[in-house]
């Protein structure tokens, strides 16, 4: 067996070997035995790690939050003084990463994944996204550029659309899934042009 895994980062091995796993094999297909394997390590090695598969799928769907988040907070870096700006980065961003990692994605909002019933660390993910974006809404909000609706609300609104466009690209519904990024970043801007005028409305 491999012995050059140490403590530290055989987690993260195993988080990044399951992804492309998963894409090969879906969630029933994913095994924690068959990582173990791919690695070359003890087939109770993983599990000090992640107790199930349950819990793995959890540490998986935290890298697209994690995404969703640093996303957030770039465009909010961007584009300080244009929330309107930082909206349609950061929307923009999630795009592309639920592009390049469908699996993620689907994850992310998968039934079996309720929060209620998660780790804290999953919790906390999903929060940290949801504060990060919901900072983007407060400061239009606080430019006078929204609606005064509820931020959650603005917060929700905002994050199915783009979550919604992103996987009708990457499962080809409705939209070509061979679509240029150029071609993406269009069609984004004319969706979130729809979305402004319904939170500025």
């Amino acid at each position: 067996m491999n012995d050059t895994y140490h403590h530290g980062n055989l987690r993260q091995a195993l988080i990044e070997a399951a992804i492309p796993m998963l894409k090969a094999k879906g969630v029933v297909g994913l095994s924690l035995r068959g990582l173990a394997t791919e690695l070359g390590v003890s087939h109770g090695a993983p599990y000090r790690h992640f107790k199930n598969k349950k819990v793995l799928l959890e540490a998986i769907a935290i890298t697209g939050f994690v995404a969703l988040q640093e996303s957030c907070v770039k465009a909010a870096l961007n584009f300080p003084d244009d929330p309107r700006r930082q909206l349609y980065e950061a929307g923009m961003g999630y795009i592309f990463y639920v592009a390049k990692n469908p699996e993620v994605a689907e994850l992310m909002f998968r039934p079996g994944l309720n929060p209620q019933q998660s780790t804290p660390e999953l919790c906390q993910a999903i929060d940290a996204a949801g504060a990060s974006l919901a900072a983007i809404i407060e400061n239009g909000k606080h430019k006078k550029l929204y609606r005064n609706h509820d931020t959650r609300d603005l917060v929700l609104t905002s994050l199915s659309t783009v979550h919604g466009l992103a996987m009708f690209i990457t499962g080809g519904i409705l939209i070509d899934s061979t679509l240029s990024e150029n071609e993406i970043r269009m069609l984004g801007r004319k969706v979130y042009d729809i979305l402004l005028r319904g939170m500025e409305g």
